[in-house]
């Protein structure tokens, strides 16, 4: 698991829900449907936040926020799922979710031949683009 190393133990202190269109067929009707691909929440951080301000528009606001996302290896997250994360989540706190979509995810290995650090990991870039209602 990823941050074994009990430098790093408690550096994951958000987790994230992971959903993803996936074909259904209904009869003779094929179609997609979002699912959800996680049994238990996943434990993760979310980090390098990059937020704008909302930007005002006729009919409503928007929010955009482009951050990454680090966690185990066995995380099945890939581009284009939905995630909500939960920050503080692994730490017992009960904040409302943020929606974010995946980027493609980058996996980060320990080295052959080397003593094992514990910090094989994935990073995710995250897009947040949302609409404020008014």
């Amino acid at each position: 698991m990823l941050f074994d190393n009990p430098v790093f133990g408690n550096w994951y202190t958000d987790t994230v829900d992971i959903w993803r269109m996936v074909p259904v067929r209904d009869g003779n009707l094929d179609g997609m449907e979002r699912k959800k691909i996680n049994q238990n929440p996943v434990p993760c951080r979310v980090y390098e936040t990059k937020k704008e301000g909302p930007v005002l528009g006729e009919n409503a606001a928007r929010e955009r926020a482009l951050e990454k996302l680090a966690c185990d290896l066995s995380a099945d997250i890939r581009a284009g799922d939905e995630l909500y994360v939960i920050r503080g989540g692994n730490l017992g706190h009960a904040n409302q979710g943020v929606r974010y979509t995946a980027g493609p995810p980058a996996r980060y290995y320990d080295p052959v031949g080397s003593i094992s650090t514990g910090l094989a990991h994935q990073e995710v870039g995250l897009l947040r683009d949302n609409i404020i209602r008014r």
